[in-house]
């Protein structure tokens, strides 16, 4: 009969035993799941270079696949694009800066309701709701006059307004005005002029220190009617 001390070491050697063995199998599926992780974002790291590789050797291809899309105005599909360019380092690849710029620019105009709305709060919102990389650009609106719009010499001066935001300010005090006609008109978020008789192309510029932006309207200034006069003596 084996005493009970004897039994007690044998119980006790039975139970380290069992918890060794467990642990080796732990410690070996650790291991082994490490092992496989390791070569699983192996793996995958060769198989993003493989289609960084790819995407580079045949980059000249999907550039004209851009350059169709862009010209077709399917811009989310443009964008898609744009941001495998971004990825693989290629942001800069021939003029895709300025693609880029114009179509930001579109959304810009697409998700504000009408130009008068505009201010700095919605703009830079909206730049980080546009999924293109942010940059600096200043983008200058006319809010008035409209576009077409025509004036009597009776309705002088004639204001124009303006906004030239950017996602470092608001910089419409800075806008200067001129135009094709009567050359420079003035400086500021707003100006009322006195125009020539004529078809005019206002143009409004504006800086944030770094890049420029511009924006376009035509307006006609015409000499009031001869029953105009009359009535405007009487």
């Amino acid at each position: 009969m084996l005493s009970n001390k004897v039994k007690y070491s044998i119980q006790v050697a039975l139970m380290l035993v069992v918890f060794s063995f467990v642990l080796f199998t732990l410690v070996f599926q650790l291991i082994e799941e490490m092992r496989s992780e390791s070569i699983k974002k192996k793996e995958e790291q060769i198989e993003k270079q493989r289609i960084k590789t790819e995407f580079i050797s045949n980059i000249e291809d999907h550039y004209i696949q851009l350059q169709k899309l862009y010209q077709a105005k399917e811009y989310d599909k443009v964008i898609e694009i744009i941001k495998v360019f971004n990825q693989y380092g290629k942001s800069d690849y021939k003029d895709l800066t300025k693609i880029k710029k114009d179509i930001r620019l579109f959304y810009l105009k697409k998700n504000l309701d009408f130009i008068p709305k505009i201010d700095l709060n919605e703009y830079i919102q909206l730049s980080k709701e546009i999924k293109i990389e942010e940059d600096n650009s200043t983008q200058v609106f006319i809010r008035i006059p409209r576009y077409g719009q025509y004036f009597y010499t009776s309705d002088f001066p004639i204001l124009l307004e303006g906004v030239a935001l950017s996602i470092l300010g608001d910089f419409s005090d800075g806008i200067v005005w001129s135009s094709n006609i009567d050359g420079i008109l003035g400086k500021g978020k707003q100006l009322s002029v006195r125009l020539s008789i004529g078809e005019h192309k206002i143009t409004a510029t504006g800086t944030n220190g770094m890049t420029t932006g511009t924006m376009e309207t035509r307006i006609y200034i015409e000499k009031d009617p001869d029953f105009l006069k009359k009535h405007l003596k009487n």
